[in-house]
C-alpha cells in the first residue's frame, strides 16, 4: 500500500502543479501567492492525510499514509522544491 499512496501523490502532485502553472499564468502580479497557496494544499494532503490515515491503525491505512508522506519528500528532494512549491529561490527567480 506504501507505493500506492506513494503513486496516488504523484498523480495529485502532476494534476495540482499543472493547475497551479496554469492559474498562475493567468493571474499575473500574484503568482507566489498562488504558488504557496498550492503548496500548502499539497502539504496539508500529503502529510496531513498521511497523518491521518497512519493514526486510523489499519494496516491498509499506515501504508497508504506513509505512501503519501514519503511521496511528498522524495517529490521535494528530487524536484528541489519546485513540483512541491517549497523552494521560493526558483518562484522569485522569474521561471514563472
Amino acid at each position: 500500500m506504501t507505493f500506492v499512496g506513494f503513486a496516488i501523490f504523484i498523480v495529485i502532485n502532476l494534476m495540482a502543479f499543472l493547475l497551479t502553472l496554469g492559474i498562475a499564468d493567468g493571474i499575473g502580479d500574484h503568482k507566489t501567492l498562488v504558488v504557496g497557496v498550492a503548496a500548502l494544499i499539497l502539504a496539508a494532503i500529503a502529510l496531513g492525510g498521511g497523518a491521518g490515515l497512519i493514526f486510523l491503525r489499519r494496516p491498509w491505512s499506515k501504508g497508504l499514509g506513509l505512501g503519501l508522506m514519503i511521496g511528498w519528500a522524495l517529490v521535494s528532494i528530487v524536484s528541489v522544491g519546485f513540483c512541491t512549491g517549497i523552494n521560493p529561490e526558483i518562484y522569485s527567480g522569474g521561471v514563472l
